[in-house]
């Protein structure tokens, strides 16, 4: 018995596309789909997570509101103001600068970092830490409380510039200070 080659490559097309939809998985590479949502943007001082000027640093030169449609907390020490900028081999400790509150629904994990001017963590000279206590690093530090219907929940925060193991350019090379707070898993 002699085959027809046409029909030969025809019954194995078919028996691939056969299986291929018998076997298939679903996957998709894309979906856009339009949904309503309300946004509403406020200042820092009135946002779910709250970031304030401290009171006790209300007049410093270091922090400020920077006005505009919105009111956001800025830093400033690069010794723009009257001063000529933080100490060389030296650890500069800055209490109360900020204080920040949980005004969410839920417990959040809380992290401070520095980030420089290519969006890498400054790991080593700086430190954020509660109030006026600079051995109480800010590291996964819970904000509210947990399993409660209103976490309300604040903390003051300074911040440590040490430039005893670092070069004064790593630091001067710091463009941001990324606050984070992510809802704690275990509630």
């Amino acid at each position: 018995m002699r085959m027809n080659r046409r029909n030969v490559l025809v019954g194995l097309g078919t028996i691939v596309a056969g299986g291929g939809a018998a076997l298939g998985t679903g996957a998709f590479s894309s979906v856009a789909a339009d949904r309503d949502v309300d946004i509403e943007v406020a200042d820092d001082a009135d946002a779910f997570l709250s970031i304030d000027i401290h009171s006790d640093s209300s007049d410093s030169d270091f922090v400020e509101k920077e006005t505009g449609d919105r009111e956001i907390v800025s830093f400033d020490f690069s010794g723009d103001n009257d001063d000529d900028g933080l100490n060389d081999e030296a650890r500069t400790d800055f209490h109360n600068l900020i204080t920040i509150t949980n005004n969410g629904s839920n417990q959040v994990t809380l992290n401070i970092t520095a980030k420089n001017d290519s969006g890498n963590d400054v790991t080593d000279g700086f430190v954020a830490y509660e109030g006026d206590t600079p051995d109480t690093e800010i590291d996964d530090t819970k904000l509210g409380e947990s399993g409660s219907d209103d976490p309300d929940d604040e903390i003051a925060v300074g911040f440590r510039f040490d430039t005893t193991n670092i070069g004064a350019a790593d630091l001067e090379a710091v463009d941001t200070i990324e606050i984070t707070a992510e809802e704690d898993e275990s509630t």
